[in-house]
């Protein structure tokens, strides 16, 4: 009746990330798999602000993000911009 709850991977971000995260897999659509991502990238963001530069772009963010999820967000087709030479708009 209740779902499994474990200790949440970041105390700042809460439980509610790791779920975002969980989730992801399961978007059929690609493009709102990417844009889901960075939704959980800006959520990082905003939880971890000294990790986030002037101009808004956080590598250790993305990293974080790839390092939380318990699948290679690569094969989803969601790349780290730092390591694409993408542009990083997650907010």
């Amino acid at each position: 009746m209740f779902l499994k709850q474990d200790k949440p991977k970041d105390y700042d971000c809460g439980y509610n990330l790791d779920l975002m995260i969980e989730a992801i897999p399961r978007i059929e659509d690609p493009e709102e798999q990417l844009r889901y991502a960075k939704r959980v990238v800006g959520l990082i963001k905003q939880s971890h602000p000294n990790w986030v530069e002037k101009n808004g772009n956080s590598k250790m963010a993305w990293d974080y993000f790839f390092e939380l999820a318990d699948y290679d967000p690569r094969e989803h087709g969601i790349l780290n911009p730092y390591e694409s030479n993408l542009p990083d708009d997650a907010e």
